[in-house]
């Protein structure tokens, strides 16, 4: 009896190390990588630029998670195709400049959210480098638009927007949290219901959100 207990507990231990070493030798192993970092520098061409924004847009941006490539029912925020004519309409239509108004769309997106859209998408410098988010609003505007985003020349524009978006999401984030804590919940709906560009200056305010409730 304990010859044959011994002989099983000696297969067992057998097959597990078979098994470990076909799995560590033989099998391809999964391997988790950081995102990549494009270099772009002074000097890129524009087609250069609108490959790499093709790049990262399919890829390291994951913008493909909520935008369709073309339409479709029930999407949640704007397809790709034909988004930079869409976007260069909207401004003409604002008296707003139209690079401006792509940048800002990105690192600022609570600015301007399409109607029949909710603000779901995340400032897009909190993944990206300066450079990759000039290179994706270059090839958002080849959308069916003309291009007149380039790097490094749209700098400044990023730079104008990218703090206020950084401080606005900070704010939204501390909302959040305030929410998720059980202490502000009409916070949040005022919010939502007031989705005025100044919201980050008066919203973590109890004293101030009964004092605007009634406008």
């Amino acid at each position: 009896m304990k010859g044959g207990f011994l002989k099983l507990v000696v297969l067992i231990i057998g097959l597990n190390v078979f098994y470990t070493y076909i799995g560590l030798y033989f099998l391809p192993q999964s391997k988790s990588l950081p995102p990549k970092t494009y270099n772009i520098k002074e000097g890129i061409t524009q087609d250069e630029l609108l490959k790499v924004g093709e790049e990262i847009l399919y890829g390291k941006g994951q913008c493909m998670v909520c935008h369709p490539n073309a339409p479709e029912a029930g999407m949640r925020a704007p397809a790709v195709a034909g988004i930079g004519g869409v976007l260069l309409a909207r401004a003409k239509d604002m008296d707003v400049n139209p690079d401006e108004y792509m940048i800002q769309s990105l690192v600022d997106p609570n600015t301007f959210i399409p109607e029949g859209y909710q603000g779901i998408m995340p400032p897009s410098q909190k993944l990206l480098t300066d450079g990759e988010l000039i290179a994706v609003a270059a090839f958002l505007q080849s959308n069916g638009g003309s291009v007149t985003i380039s790097f490094p020349e749209s700098l400044p524009i990023l730079e104008k927007f990218k703090g206020k978006g950084d401080a606005e999401a900070a704010v939204k984030e501390e909302i959040m949290k305030r929410v998720h804590d059980g202490l502000g919940r009409e916070i949040k709906e005022f919010y939502e219901k007031k989705n005025e560009d100044n919201w980050h200056k008066r919203f973590l305010s109890k004293t101030e959100l009964a004092k605007e409730g009634g406008k």
